[in-house]
Formats: C-alpha cells, structure tokens, sequence
C-alpha cells in the first residue's frame, strides 16, 4: 500500500457547504427581488408605448387632456393593466404641438417590512 503525500502550499478547492448556501440564498434573494420589480418596468413600456403611438399619430395633437387619459385608461383595459391612474397622464400643447407627461410611483412589498419604492417620470414629445 503506497500512501501519496500531498506537495507543499497544496490547498484542496471547491464550494463549500455553507458557501454554497450562501450561494443559493443569494441568487434566490436576486430573483425574487427581479420578479417583483420586472413587472412594473413592463407595464412602463406599454404605457410608454402609448403615449409614443398618440403622438406619432398626430391623435393627441386634436385631443383634450380628458380624451387623452380615457385614450390610455381603454387601451389599459384591453392590455390587463388594472392599477394605473390616469391622473398621471397630463398633456401640453404648444404651437400645435402636444407633449404628454407621465409621473407617477409605485410601491412594492419585497419583505417583512420592506419596500421598493420605483418612481417613473417621462415626457414624450
């Protein structure tokens, strides 16, 4: 029987237990986090969309501000965004050129008594 010694400085690599949970908890924590957030950033993008879609169209250029939010508020409810308020949709007009504006925050629980407070604030022209 031949028992091998090991060279000197030689150091045994690899994860560790309890640094793979870490790991674990880490990547966990990251993807929670990305999933409640991600949604809202989704639903920014079709509300951007249609403020961008009234105004190439040149639709907003004739509309009042009122005609603008029942504009965004159908086009919410045919795409399932229920939790939007359409008083943070205000419009512009300047020498026959209109600008809408959205501002508006949402607030979102991650945990316990934590929460992340996204604030979005765009102007289209």
């Amino acid at each position: 029987m031949r028992i091998e010694a090991r060279t000197p400085g030689y150091r045994e690599r690899g994860a560790s237990k309890i640094g793979l949970v870490i790991t674990l908890l880490l990547a966990g924590l990251f993807l929670s986090v990305v999933m409640k957030i991600a949604p809202i950033y989704m639903d920014h993008n079709l509300i951007s969309g249609i403020a961008e879609t009234l105004l190439n169209g040149g639709r907003a250029d004739s509309m009042t501000q009122a005609e603008i939010r029942s504009e965004f508020a159908n086009n919410l409810r045919v795409n399932n965004i229920r939790d939007f308020d359409a008083s943070a949709v205000t419009s512009n007009r300047t020498d026959n050129k209109s600008e809408i504006n959205l501002k508006y925050e949402k607030r979102i629980p991650l945990f316990y008594n934590i929460d992340a407070v996204i604030s979005l604030n765009d102007k289209f022209e």
